[in-house]
């Protein structure tokens, strides 16, 4: 029990440690704590370039910061070149979606308004002591559509505005990963000189584990969010949708989303093809988006679960658990605190006797 209850305190101080590390420490840091987990995501290619290739240690972390960074830089630019090919035209061809959702909505008002004065009176009257108050006209609907475009334009204006901060983070974060990977060895013996055995070996193998995980768990979850976008991308060239690789990315991100993923945007899109009449088409991109979801649905606990080193079991139970108690937010969350449970029970660090 004294081993039980040592371990419940351990968690409850390493909960109350990371939540304040993560709101006032990690803000101030987190061009270092970035360069930590780059630092560890490039390593296993570093080690390629020492051990298999004969590299000298600062060539290997050079080429492999060369292959990562300028692949991924290579891969942006081509998928910016051809998004700004397919927002130019959609920007000009703009006015005549909007003219066309706005006929549509009328459309639909003057039906609803249609079946509404049909209905029976006392079912009218039930309908108006429910919606007292409410402006469900296509001019509030549309002026509520005018306040979100407002709010989403404020938001990436500022987004824009941070770019500068986002550069200096991304050049501080690249300058320090180049050097925490070139003197890996440097600084462990550093540490290990600095805290006293055995807590400076088992912090050292915890923070490798999590971090290592962390990373894992993050490859899974891009994994998923590229297979998602490959197949939609496929899939919208092959039943002629416009706009493929704009609704390819838009659904690709919506697919870190917690819970709703690709639905928020598939159910909405397919909707609308159905209520302005082109049915061919909306039974295509059902067809599809049930492809999406079986294909996710299928792999998503197998891929995280093997990346992270949980029973599939532990993964499920956890991200419920984790939406349970923290919302969308738990569903990633969920996870990587077992993740740290695990890197901990690993370093001996947590033990209790039955």
């Amino acid at each position: 029990m004294k081993d039980f209850a040592k371990t419940v305190i351990i968690i409850l101080l390493g909960t109350a440690v990371a939540y304040l590390l993560g709101l006032y420490v990690a803000p101030i840091l987190a061009p270092f704590i970035l360069a930590l987990f780059l630092t560890f995501f490039i390593d296993p290619l570093i080690d390629f370039f020492q051990n298999r290739l004969r590299f000298p240690r600062t060539a290997a972390v050079s080429t492999a910061m060369l292959v990562v960074f300028g692949g991924a830089g290579l891969v942006v630019t081509a998928v910016i070149t051809r998004l700004i090919v397919e927002l130019v035209h959609l920007t000009a061809f703009l006015p005549d979606y909007i003219h066309n959702i706005k006929s549509v909505i009328s459309s639909l008002q003057s039906k609803a308004e249609a079946y509404y004065l049909a209905l029976p009176g006392d079912v009218t009257e039930f309908i108006n002591e429910k919606v007292t108050g409410a402006d469900y006209s296509l001019d509030s609907i549309l002026g509520r559509a005018e306040k979100v475009t407002g709010t989403l334009l404020n938001a990436l204006l500022n987004l824009i505005s941070s770019v500068p901060t986002f550069i200096l983070l991304i050049i501080i974060s690249g300058i320090a990963t180049y050097f925490m990977a070139k003197d890996k060895v440097i600084l462990i013996d550093f540490w290990l000189r600095v805290i006293p055995e055995p807590y400076g070996r088992k912090i050292l193998d915890v923070v490798k584990d999590i971090f290592y995980a962390v990373i894992s768990y993050i490859r899974a979850i891009l994994v998923l969010v590229m297979l998602t976008f490959l197949q939609t991308l496929i899939g919208l060239h092959l039943i002629g949708a416009p706009y493929a690789l704009i609704m390819a990315l838009v659904i690709g991100f919506a697919d870190i989303i917690p819970v709703l993923g690709p639905t928020a945007i598939y159910l909405p899109w397919i909707i609308w093809e159905f209520i302005t009449g082109d049915t061919v088409f909306a039974i295509k991109l059902t067809v599809l988006y049930a492809l999406v979801i079986i294909v996710r649905q299928v792999l998503e606990t197998k891929i995280v679960s093997n990346s992270i080193g949980l029973h599939p079991l532990a993964t499920l139970v956890s991200m419920y658990v984790g939406l349970q108690l923290m919302g969308p937010l738990g569903v990633i969350a969920g996870p990587l605190f077992v993740i740290a449970l695990k890197a901990c029970g690993s370093a001996g660090l947590l033990r209790w006797k039955s």
